[in-house]
């Protein structure tokens, strides 16, 4: 039975989103007597509720996973006063929930006035956009009956690392949000931490007409709730300083002052504060102009620590260090100089440089007079002394391709081969986008699509299944028929990603090449894509095969002479069989030369029927077979891996019809920096506030 102090349909709602059949809680009363009662289900919590006098009491419930041992305490399906043992952090198995409390600053032991409410559901608002587009799952959204909550589901032991990395991730939502008015909660970290129960009224101070007790509870509840990966929360950990940088030689930390060196660099910015430090809002972000409406910021925090942060994904990676060396290029010590110089490869000191100017086994030297700085012979001493290289990488997006080859290496060629309609251009479109998000630059050659029918497919992997509609219901062809959407995407896409003119300069392998090498040499360039390497006119060798082989030779040079990465796609030499490296088109040479090499299978009956034919044997260890009610549709195998060494390794991968997407697993969302504009978030019901 419901009454004044909470609302039992309301209250059903919440621990069922919250919490799965069975699962343990706690519920705490605190009010003139602190209570604490462990139940497995809302019914039993419901009906201990009705016993218990709320007024003037505020009534919480944990988050986390618990030990199942404390079911077993005094306070088992009943509420006890003063329990000899409540929750503590040493009961909680592992995080299922990262929790977000947004709040108006106020008067202590008040509740919120209407208008501090509705700044708490704006913040709330930019919060919640700007997670989506670093690639947070859609959150449970609730009002606490003073601010707004988001919940957002993930999957984590509790152990000191995670309890720190979720320290880091709600420091930095206070850093890039948190302001006099309203705050982001910071101390929500420890896994014991308690949550107002939704459905239940929040009763700060008198309930008055300005300052009146609300019932809290839950707005929006997706229709899948998705667990949101470990490393997308160590992207928002990282907006956080590890320390204070260190300044220019001559520079003592202390003198070092942050807003006279914005001002120094030409920034324009609006200045806020809030308890924690100093924030430096700018009109527009110094690493793309195209990044407006205050989504960048430099910030100084109480301890002195210097950052920066874009809201934008592609901006991700962009932080105080990097924004200092922008303007200040030897404003550190010459070994942190010396490896952002190695860090962005040769772009600062070879660009002027063609790529047959530069040092290779062809250079000049004096076998009687050797330049000692240059040894014919290098020993392990001088092999030492050289400075380490940090080699840069392009994430792809395929999971396992990052975590265990950490993305594409630049400097390195890839070739990728299959079988017609084994999803060449689909994985192609992904690891496109998915550059473009982390902020490179990529440029395309497509010889089999138009440029309209290019852009027409990257519009939609770019936009989702909520922005794409069919049409032709027979083919399944599915078009972004959205002109806001589309214009938001050719915004993103602005200046990252150019595709080379065949319609009007024709498939010339000469002609390509020296615009490539042009381009690369002359505007920042991050990933160079071919393809394919078949629909090329090669008319530099009469034998076709030698001519490929020669090719593939300059593409390499290309990549590693400007720091580049390049994909080339190649046909197989043939149409039946289990597909090995050897049956790509240009002999042999092409795996020889290539660093790495990935094939992309159709996960069929024929491929499975070729793949036991090779194997012969541990045919099920070696490839993962299909689960039977989710089976997979493409496999794409990493045949080569020259610098980490993987080999024979099938990654399976999830076909979606409507967005031309291969996924990590079936339900697996993508999200894009298009959306970085947050004008619309999620959709929510009419009632959704924020």
């Amino acid at each position: 039975m419901s009454n004044q102090y909470y609302n039992e349909d309301e209250v059903k709602k919440a621990i069922q989103t919250l919490c799965a059949p069975g699962e343990l809680f706690e519920a705490r009363v605190l009010g003139q007597r602190t209570l604490s009662g462990y139940f497995t289900d809302a019914d039993t919590l419901v009906q201990n509720l009705n016993k218990v006098d709320l007024r003037n009491a505020n009534v919480y419930i944990t988050l986390q996973v618990l030990n199942k041992a404390c079911y077993a305490r005094s306070q088992h399906d009943k509420f006890v006063q003063k329990p000899k043992a409540s929750t503590s952090d040493v009961d909680v198995q592992g995080y299922k929930w990262f929790f977000v409390d947004i709040d108006p600053e106020r008067t202590s032991e008040t509740s919120s006035t209407d208008d501090q409410l509705k700044m708490a559901f704006a913040k709330a608002k930019a919060v919640a956009g700007y997670l989506d587009a670093l690639g947070f799952s859609r959150p449970v959204k609730a009002m606490s009956g003073n601010g707004a909550h988001l919940l957002y589901r993930i999957s984590m032991k509790n152990t000191d690392e995670n309890r720190q990395l979720v320290e880091k991730c709600l420091q930095a939502l206070s850093i890039l949000f948190s302001d006099t008015a309203v705050k982001v909660d910071k101390v929500n970290a420890n896994p014991s931490r308690i949550c107002k129960l939704y459905g239940t009224l929040a009763q700060k101070g008198s309930d008055t007409k300005e300052h009146p007790h609300r019932m809290s509870r839950v707005f929006y509840v997706p229709e899948e709730i998705n667990v949101t990966p470990k490393e997308v929360l160590q992207k928002l950990a990282d907006v956080v300083p590890k320390e204070q940088p260190r300044p220019a030689y001559n520079n003592p930390a202390e003198a070092f002052d942050l807003e006279s060196k914005l001002r120094d660099w030409g920034l324009h910015f609006k200045k806020s504060t809030w308890k924690d430090g100093v924030r430096y809002v700018f009109d527009k972000c110094p690493f793309n102009s195209e990044h407006t409406g205050s989504c960048a910021a430099a910030f100084k925090l109480s301890d002195g620590s210097l950052g920066f942060t874009c809201q934008h994904n592609s901006c991700a990676d962009k932080h105080w260090k990097d924004l200092r060396m922008l303007f200040e290029p030897e404003a550190y010590n010459r070994v942190d100089q010396m490896d952002n110089e190695i860090k962005v490869g040769w772009e600062r000191h070879n660009r002027h440089k063609k790529a047959e100017e530069l040092p290779g086994p062809q250079e000049d030297f004096n076998l009687d007079n050797p330049d000692p700085s240059k040894p014919l012979w290098a020993d392990v001493d001088y092999v030492m002394s050289l400075p380490e290289i940090n080699n840069e990488y392009i994430l792809t997006g395929i999971t396992y391709i990052d975590d265990h080859m950490q993305g594409l290496a630049k400097g390195a060629v890839t070739v990728l081969s299959g079988l017609r309609g084994a999803g060449k251009s689909t994985i192609i479109g992904q690891i496109i986008l998915n550059a473009v998000n982390k902020g490179h630059i990529v440029s395309v050659f497509s010889g089999e699509l138009s440029l309209r029918n290019f852009f027409d497919w990257i519009f939609v992997q770019a936009a989702g299944p909520e922005d794409v509609q069919c049409i032709n219901k027979y083919s399944q062809n599915y078009k972004v028929t959205d002109p806001a959407t589309k214009e938001k995407i050719r915004k993103w896409l602005h200046g990252k990603l150019s595709v080379f003119n065949h319609e009007r300069y024709s498939n010339d392998f000469n002609r390509l090449y020296a615009a490539l090498e042009q381009k690369i040499s002359t505007e920042k360039t991050d990933l160079v894509i071919i393809d394919n390497l078949m629909s090329l006119n090669l008319t530099i060798r009469s034998d076709k095969n030698d001519a490929q082989t020669e090719f593939v030779w300059k593409l390499k040079r290309l990549a590693r002479a400007y720091n580049v990465h390049v994909i080339f796609v190649a046909h197989p030499r043939k149409a039946s069989g289990f597909l090995r490296l050897d049956d790509i088109s240009g002999t042999g040479n092409i795996g020889n030369i290539v660093d790495t090499a990935m094939i992309l299978h159709r996960a069929n009956v024929d491929f499975y029927n070729a793949a036991a034919a090779y194997y012969k044997k541990d045919l099920y260890k070696i490839i993962p077979q299909p689960a039977p009610t989710s089976p997979y549709s493409n496999i794409v195998e990493i045949c080569k891996d020259r610098e980490f060494g993987n080999q024979d390794k099938f990654i399976p991968l999830w076909f979606e019809q409507k967005t031309k997407r291969l996924k990590n697993s079936e339900k697996e969302r993508m999200v894009f920096g298009w959306r970085g504009d947050f004008d619309d978030v999620s959709a929510v019901d009419d009632e959704n506030p924020y």
